[in-house]
């Protein structure tokens, strides 16, 4: 190569480091600079009078990288001479961070996690096509969420057997095939697609028992296997964590409402009363045209029931009062056991009219509860309308209450007097 040839080749490889992000500056074979390109230029008077006075008196450390001032230095041979690559302070999270952060926005914040899941990690790992499968028997899997680049295709079942999945079920470990239609030259569907290198996980539910696998697939083989089985093995674990709190979440809302059914009824306790009259009141609040009826309801005769049959009989008493009550009005109207054996119902309408129809479906249930007990039990009610008292909870329910106990004291007075 000629001065003439050799100064052209310089003048381009100069042109290329110009138009570089990282800083470039050259030191001849004497440890002279012989070009800085633009980013170089940016950066501190002290740190690059540092590194050329350390390259001039050949200090300049034997080892292709290091760092200086907290930049990642990268130093290359060249045909004459060598060069410094200098890389500006970078604050960069792992693979492993970005993969699962951009999991956890997609399971959190969209309807279906698996399509979310599908594109989040198409995203961290550039694969053409990703998948999400589950079991639909041991050997069958449904294909929950397939993307291809920038679009989701639709879902399809197939059967395990004679296919790449097949390996990652039977292992349960993380299973890559850099030649996959060699592996499988009689699976069509891989030839078809064009798909030259699979790798797949299994994922796991609460009980730890596999629920079905994330996949992915290039169409060509210049991969980064390492970040695949990193995302991967992320994905699945996002996945899994994600179900893991679902079920906790669905235990804790069961618990929840455990907390408000009555153990002996199964309608609902005076927790479940308490948050009833609380939403009454707000609905009251924000439209007070709106009206309610509660009913507060107390057993007669439990006692001698008790005392002559057994307890048995007093709470299959309660029991068959519980389910009359629960279904003496609308299905959005609500019963309550309140007390040892005290019930209130909340009813969403009122009128003159509906309280009529509504002692006379209480006495036919009260009636239908007689006949099965065999025994003359009864119950008293009290009935109060939400705008006889403009609203205010604690009177409505006082309201409802003294009229129940005017109720149970006629009731004796009729029974003293029969």
């Amino acid at each position: 190569m000629n001065n003439q040839e050799l100064m052209l080749e310089t003048s381009s490889c100069y042109t290329l480091f110009d138009h570089l992000i990282d800083g470039i500056i050259v030191f001849s074979e004497n440890n002279q600079v012989v070009f800085k390109n633009r980013v170089f230029e940016y950066f501190s008077e002290e740190f690059k009078k540092t590194l050329i006075e350390e390259a001039a008196r050949g200090a300049s450390p034997h080892t292709s990288v290091f760092w200086r001032a907290d930049k990642l230095i990268k130093k290359i041979g060249l045909k004459s001479g060598y060069a410094y690559m200098i890389s500006p302070p970078r604050v960069e999270s792992s693979i492993a961070e970005v993969t699962l952060k951009k999991l956890t926005d997609a399971l959190e914040h969209s309807e279906n996690i698996y399509v979310a899941a599908a594109e989040a990690i198409y995203k961290c790992l550039s694969w053409r096509w990703v998948a999400i499968t589950r079991f639909r028997t041991p050997k069958r899997l449904e294909v929950l969420s397939f993307w291809d680049t920038n679009k989701k295709l639709d879902e399809y079942e197939y059967d395990l057997v004679g296919t790449p999945c097949e390996m990652v079920v039977d292992t349960n470990k993380f299973t890559l095939y850099s030649d996959v239609l060699s592996a499988f030259p009689n699976y069509q569907a891989l030839h078809q697609m064009g798909a030259k290198t699979y790798a797949g996980l299994v994922y796991r539910g609460p009980d730890n028992q596999p629920l079905g696998h994330v996949m992915a697939m290039h169409d060509h083989r210049d991969v980064d296997f390492a970040l695949a089985e990193e995302v991967i093995n992320i994905a699945t674990l996002a996945l899994s964590s994600h179900f893991q709190l679902h079920k906790a979440t669905v235990k804790l809302k069961e618990a929840q409402q455990q907390v408000k059914i009555d153990g002996l009824t199964g309608i609902g306790n005076r927790h479940a009363y308490a948050d009833a009259l609380q939403k009454v009141e707000k609905e009251y609040t924000d439209n007070n045209e709106s009206d309610w009826t509660i009913a507060i309801i107390d057993l007669d005769n439990l006692k001698p029931l008790n005392d002559n049959v057994g307890h048995n009989a007093g709470d299959n008493f309660i029991k068959l009062m519980a389910v009359e009550l629960s279904k003496i009005g609308r299905q959005s109207d609500i019963a309550f056991r309140i007390g040892g054996d005290e019930f209130a119902i909340i009813f969403t309408q009122s009128s003159s009219v509906f309280v009529s129809s509504l002692l006379e479906r209480f006495g036919k249930a009260l009636e239908r509860v007689r006949l099965a007990m065999r025994f003359p039990v009864g119950a008293s009610v009290g009935l109060a309308l939400l705008s006889e008292v403009d609203g205010n909870i604690d009177a409505w329910t006082a309201l409802a209450d003294e009229r129940m106990y005017k109720n149970k004291k006629a009731n004796k007075v009729s029974l003293r007097a029969g």
